[in-house]
């Protein structure tokens, strides 16, 4: 005998609603789960402060690497007068233990002081200079003078010539690498200008561009 009609729409409608329920339990599983996963995933992860220290410690480990691996190697730049200047002769880039070593021997500049800075290209196609670009600042700071830890990689302060026209200047730099991977030098321009870098904005007011050279390896010969 068949079953009544009314007890086979009973349990068809139990079953039915059993896989619903069942249905709505995954769905609700699901969603707690990915609710939690993405809630795990904003716990770790770093926040803005913790980024910025995690950059810095990842820079001094480069540059320590960097410094252990540059020290003894030297890297030059031959300065040759601008249009109309006299302005000549050198500056060296020495790679030692606790830093880089800039020394400039220059020859044929107006008594006083003046400023001398890497720049960001090491073209010196155009005679008066400006082929090599502005200062040298991949880390997009404000301009300063050596004394600033936050500064243009490129700002190496000021220089002064006697009455003779000579001058000789060296600083101990330790925001650039040679050829590292943080704030490479090694093809970039160097200038130094007409006037006294005095520290302002945006490029500290220093004049015109007198000698120009392009910073390369060094013969070790």
């Amino acid at each position: 005998m068949w079953p009544p009609r009314h007890s086979m729409l009973s349990g068809s409608t139990s079953k039915g609603s059993l896989h619903m329920t069942i249905q709505k339990l995954i769905s609700i599983t699901t969603l707690a789960l990915l609710i939690s996963v993405v809630a795990g995933c904003e716990k770790n992860q770093p926040g803005q402060g913790q980024t910025q220290a995690m950059d810095e410690k990842d820079h001094q480990k480069m540059s320590a690497v960097d410094s252990q691996r540059q020290s003894g190697q030297v890297l030059v730049a031959v300065m040759t007068p601008t249009a109309g200047n006299e302005a000549h002769g050198s500056v060296t880039f020495t790679g030692t233990d606790d830093g880089i070593m800039v020394t400039a021997n220059i020859a044929g500049l107006t008594p006083g002081v003046h400023a001398i800075h890497i720049h960001q290209f090491g073209d010196l196609r155009k005679n008066d200079g400006k082929g090599t670009g502005g200062h040298y600042n991949p880390e997009g700071h404000d301009h300063a003078l050596p004394e600033s830890d936050t500064r243009h990689a490129g700002d190496l302060g000021n220089l002064t010539a006697g009455a003779d026209g000579n001058s000789s200047y060296s600083i101990l730099i330790h925001n650039v690498t040679f050829d590292g991977q943080h704030n490479p030098i090694i093809g970039r321009g160097v200038i130094i200008h007409a006037k006294a870098d005095d520290g302002g904005q945006p490029t500290g007011n220093a004049g015109a561009r007198v000698s120009q050279g392009t910073i390369g390896y060094a013969n070790p010969g």
